[in-house]
């Protein structure tokens, strides 16, 4: 009996790893592809329309959609606890949350585009559709974790395609730009959908009133959270009249490869949140993140030493903006151990259904402590040093910015994880993540970049990610070498593997 009970702890351990990682490296591949329309994006679109592009897709969608904000957590619960009514309920508001991004969108892209009128009615259908993914998206998520990052690669690979095509060999509009992303949240929600076609035709259309109905009943939980969760997204919204167009433009281009590796670990460890729901299992969870770190952490390393070759790789004309890269790429790593500590706190919360409103009203209440401070420096700075260099501006930005996680990260930690399993993570995690910093970064100063950044795209690309790729490989050899758990799950997995061929 006891080995029975053991051999299944094993395999949901060995299953939460294959998933976890699993995810986080689809995604990786998909986030890799995606640099693509970053890269396009940045160098195709002058200042002005980019910020403006940045904008709609970044931040105005985060108002738009306030309802999906709102339900998402229930949606997820619901279906992770296999709820009945909840894939058709998740449906039914995935067209309430299209109309209602639809008519925010057209509010805000009028106040702060001056494009033409054909331009804002493609650009807010384009976010409108967004926000309808990301509904679909929640229910894969929940359902079918593993191919939440295939859909995420096929809508990566798409749309980096029609970019590529609509600005590099038609024109570089913006009106192009937003076409393109229209259609691929279009046919990445279709293939979604038709994914989870079997389960939705299967679920019982008569609950949908009442599952609606607590879910609006359970958002009071939320609603505090999504209020204040709101907050942050002000950031380049502030910054747009305050600083200008400029130096919004620049925020996103240094802090995007921070946000596109920080993106490709928080997929999987989103499931954490599912696996300590229904297993309890926090040593298993807090293996997962560190997994996720490792897998990133070269990477980041790399991108932190030598921040001039990733701003050139975008467009030499933000090159003034490289010292910011370095920050926003550090934040990455406290933003990884944040999410990783928020989805483990949130699977810790047992209750089922709306039950559980209480212990999310509590989080949300406290977490949006970060984000206000966050916020009112950004305000004090913008004003009091607008008449100062945008670099220095920037570099105070990036600055703030990682500030507001690392106390995100003390705060959710403090109040919402156990004590035995702070202290887990304090032995456990820490001084793996100070040793491999550290391992990266030394190998990182040997292996150097192969020339000085010029203005050609392929070279610098060249320049950089060979010797960037070669550092990851042998960090991830290291790793394995001196890492005991990792050579042990990593053999526990390919066997495992190797019994389903």
């Amino acid at each position: 009996m006891n080995y029975e009970v053991n051999q299944e702890k094993t395999s949901q351990r060995l299953e939460a790893i294959r998933v976890s990682t699993s995810r986080t490296i689809i995604y990786f591949i998909s986030i890799l592809i995606n640099l693509i329309a970053t890269i396009v994006l940045a160098r195709k679109l002058i200042p002005t329309d980019y910020a403006i592009y940045q904008l709609a897709t970044k931040r105005i969608i985060s108002y738009a959609t306030i309802p999906l904000s709102l339900f998402s957590l229930w949606i997820y619960r619901y279906i992770v606890e296999k709820q009945s009514g909840a894939y058709i309920s998740s449906v039914v508001f995935a067209f309430i949350q299209w109309s209602f991004t639809l008519i925010i969108g057209i509010i805000f892209l009028i106040f702060y585009s001056k494009a033409s009128l054909l331009t804002l009615i493609v650009a807010a259908l384009s976010i409108s559709f967004q926000s309808f993914y990301y509904v679909i998206r929640t229910a894969i998520d929940a359902a079918r974790p593993v191919r939440l990052s295939l859909l995420e690669l096929l809508y990566r690979t798409l749309y980096s395609s029609l970019i590529f095509i609509a600005l590099y060999l038609i024109s570089n509009s913006l009106l192009l730009a937003f076409l393109s992303t229209l259609v691929s949240f279009i046919i990445s929600s279709i293939i979604g959908l038709y994914w989870i076609r079997d389960r939705i035709s299967k679920d019982n259309a008569k609950n949908i009133k009442n599952t609606l109905k607590e879910w609006t009943l359970g958002s009071h939980a939320t609603a505090l959270g999504v209020g204040f969760g709101l907050i942050p997204s002000l950031d380049a919204m502030i910054a747009y009249p305050l600083v200008g167009s400029l130096i919004v433009a620049a925020f996103f281009v240094s802090s995007s490869v921070s946000t596109l590796l920080r993106d490709s670990t928080n997929v999987g460890l989103r499931y954490l949140h599912s696996y300590v729901l229904r297993t309890g299992d926090f040593k298993t969870a807090i293996r997962n993140l560190e997994i996720s770190l490792t897998l990133v952490l070269p990477l980041l390393i790399y991108g932190i030493m030598y921040p001039k070759y990733v701003i050139y790789i975008y467009n030499p004309i933000y090159s003034w903006a490289s010292i910011a890269v370095s920050f926003f790429l550090i934040t990455a790593i406290i933003e990884i151990v944040n999410n990783g500590i928020s989805q483990i706190a949130s699977g810790s919360i047992r209750e089922s259904g709306i039950k559980a409103a209480k212990g999310f009203a509590k989080m949300n209440l406290l977490g949006v402590l970060p984000s206000i401070i966050y916020i009112a420096m950004l305000v004090f700075v913008f004003i009091l040093f607008k008449k100062m260099p945008l670099q220095d501006i920037l570099l105070i930005w990036g600055i703030v910015y990682f500030i507001r996680y690392l106390l995100s990260v003390i705060i959710t930690s403090w109040f919402f994880i156990p004590k035995n399993v702070n202290k887990s993570i304090a032995l456990q995690l820490t001084p793996k993540l100070l040793l491999y910093i550290m391992v990266s970064s030394i190998l990182s100063y040997i292996i150097r970049p192969l020339g000085s950044p010029s203005n050609r795209l392929l070279i610098d690309i060249k320049y950089l990610a060979i010797p960037g790729l070669i550092q990851a490989l042998i960090f991830y050899l290291i790793v394995i070498l001196i890492d005991k758990g990792i050579r042990k799950n990593l053999k526990n997995y390919l066997k495992n593997y190797l019994k389903r061929i």
